[in-house]
């Protein structure tokens, strides 16, 4: 899965560089949130095929809602850790953290307080989404299948979940999906919140 996805991603940045004609190009945007959303469209289908998703969702009772719970803990105390050995507080890069990979919402809720705390955010969340689709193949033959929801963050609902279905089990969709949607909604809560420390 890896190799199709630096291919895919090197292809894309060959092409983009020598034939796709500017006019194309502008409207880029547009082609990935519906490619992105015929991809969780076929999610979906695949998910509603097996015809177990609503037992999945009893199955995983009360630990589906653990897992975003410890990724946002783990999240935010690694990065209060790491500020020890950053040019940052520990509250600036706890804060950034807690984008969870959400890199077009979190710089732009940090902004107002400094552009430079604004360019980490950013630049962490970018990092933690592509990081995480190149090593969830990888933690889910050599880990486990629930590791590999923790590392997109909130990620793990839309852009990733095609990545983590395809390296895991059907079975670990449900908890990608509910683990990003809970990150998603402590974005703009945990962010501002942190700030006001």
């Amino acid at each position: 899965m890896t190799k199709w996805i630096i291919g895919a991603v090197v292809g894309g940045i060959l092409a983009g560089y020598f034939f796709v004609p500017e006019a194309l190009a502008a409207h880029c945007g547009t082609f990935i949130t519906v490619g992105l959303c015929l991809i969780l469209f076929l999610v979906g289908v695949d998910m509603g095929r097996q015809g177990n998703v609503w037992r999945d969702i009893r199955a995983a009772g009360f630990k589906v809602l653990l897992i975003p719970v410890a990724v946002a803990v783990g999240t935010i105390g690694f990065a209060a850790v790491s500020s020890l050995f950053l040019p940052l507080t520990a509250q600036e890069a706890m804060a950034a953290s807690a984008g969870f990979g959400w890199y077009s919402l979190a710089p732009m809720l940090l902004s107002s307080y400094s552009a430079t705390l604004s360019a980490v955010a950013f630049l962490s969340n970018v990092m933690r989404e592509v990081g995480s689709i190149l090593l969830i193949p990888i933690v889910a033959q050599r880990l486990g299948f629930i590791e590999c929801v923790a590392l997109p963050g909130a990620a793990a609902m839309d852009t990733v979940l095609p990545v983590v279905v395809g390296s895991t089990h059907e079975r670990i969709t449900i908890y990608s999906f509910v683990s990003g949607v809970i990150l998603s909604f402590a974005v703009p809560v945990l962010v501002p919140l942190i700030m006001q420390l």
